[in-house]
């Protein structure tokens, strides 16, 4: 797949969630409000290991209050 190209910013779609790909198509947009992957999530007992990545879309962006 292809970056997309959104806000300025190359975004890897591989790493969005579902509800965050979904959201992108017309109708959906309201689909960003029910993405759960809004933090990582550490590998436990580990240091730096990431066992869920946070959702990249624009739309989490820190002190956005979601």
């Amino acid at each position: 797949m292809r970056p997309q190209r959104t806000g300025g910013q190359v975004e890897e779609p591989g790493w969005r969630s579902a509800e965050c790909t979904v959201a992108t198509r017309p109708g959906y947009e309201d689909l960003h409000e029910e993405c759960r992957r809004t933090a990582d999530v550490p590998l436990p007992h580990t240091v730096g290991v990431l066992l869920v990545r946070r959702c990249p879309c624009s739309c989490h962006t820190p002190g956005d209050g979601r």
